[in-house]
């Protein structure tokens, strides 16, 4: 079966790095971006089966990125889920307006990510890999930051 590919766009790298440390055990294809540019760029070019997105993001906030995959026929039915450091219901209300399939607000448990996933893919059970090595972090982000370097 293929590995479902989730793209991460958050401009904190620990964050980053905390994300694939909780997911990187199941069998997702990780990509990550830093900002809402290229994060939109990355959503076109590789067809995420899930993205997972801070509102607060640099050059394109996370809400207007969403609201433009939404726009796009190739993008609108990938299954979104929005992260913001506040309860602000006027967010949560843009994101459901938007058909985001979860909202959380951090700090989130583990537990909270991997079920907010499983419930945006549409999965009945989320299985750890354990014949599979996770990539690092490094290693995971270096095979994709070669597809931003022609967007420039």
């Amino acid at each position: 079966m293929k590995s479902r590919r989730i793209l991460i766009i958050h401009q904190d790298e620990e964050t980053r790095r905390e994300m694939h440390s909780i997911l990187s055990h199941f069998d997702f294809d990780l990509m990550y971006a830093s900002d809402g540019l290229h994060g939109l760029y990355a959503a076109k070019e590789n067809q995420p089966d899930l993205i997972i997105t801070d509102i607060d993001i640099a050059v394109l906030n996370g809400l207007d990125m969403v609201g433009m995959l939404r726009n796009e026929k190739s993008t609108k039915d990938i299954s979104i889920i929005c992260l913001h450091g506040e309860m602000d219901l006027d967010y949560i209300r843009s994101a459901r307006e938007l058909e985001a399939s979860a909202f959380l607000i951090k700090p989130y448990l583990d537990n909270s990510l991997i079920y907010a996933v499983k419930k945006s893919l549409g999965e009945t059970d989320l299985k750890v890999n354990k014949e599979r090595r996770p990539l690092r972090y490094e290693e995971c982000r270096a095979q994709k930051l070669a597809s931003f370097i022609n967007y420039a």
